[in-house]
């Protein structure tokens, strides 16, 4: 019951945010992450541990610069709350530079990726993304080329932003 009521909690906070956007800020203040219990999960078959950088030229305002993903037994250390460095990155840029921020919640599979985070200024952040396992093996394959690897948005500050992303082997 307990592995239900975590993901659920964390969706409906994020249809609760996305419903506040639609109806507009309801004051000038920062809103904060709502203080749900945090579900750190990983369920992987196969290596997509890496780094991940844009294949075009992102738009302005915020946007992602890399998602880095680490490997197995990171997730597994962050799941048992050994909180040393994160498993999983997004830096992201925008109009102060460019933030790395830490999950707060994520749900990760051999072809899905859920992340929660936190904006400098306390809003949440959450990321949808779909990982194409076949189009990661053709990157790797060919040491990193522009083949997007991961697709989806992220919303933060009320804007969902569209991202494609490739594995990237490094200068």
């Amino acid at each position: 019951m307990r592995r239900l009521l975590v993901p659920a909690l964390v969706c409906l906070a994020a249809l609760a945010a996305c419903e506040r956007r639609e109806t507009g800020p309801a004051s000038t203040a920062p809103a904060t992450a709502p203080a749900a219990p945090a579900s750190f999960r990983h369920r992987l078959e196969g290596d997509i541990s890496g780094d991940y950088r844009p294949v075009s030229e992102p738009t302005q305002g915020w946007r992602v610069e890399s998602l880095f993903i680490g490997q197995a037994a990171a997730l597994e250390a962050w799941e048992a709350a050994q909180r040393g460095g994160a498993p999983l990155i997004l830096t992201l840029s925008g109009p102060d530079g460019a933030v790395q921020i830490p999950p707060r919640a994520y749900d990760l599979t051999d072809e899905r990726l859920h992340f929660v985070g936190l904006m400098p200024d306390g809003r949440q952040l959450v990321l949808d993304a779909r990982i194409d396992p076949g189009a990661l093996a053709t990157a790797r394959r060919n040491l990193g080329d522009r083949t997007p690897v991961i697709t989806g948005a992220m919303t933060a500050k009320g804007r969902r932003i569209p991202f494609s992303l490739g594995w990237w082997n490094g200068d």
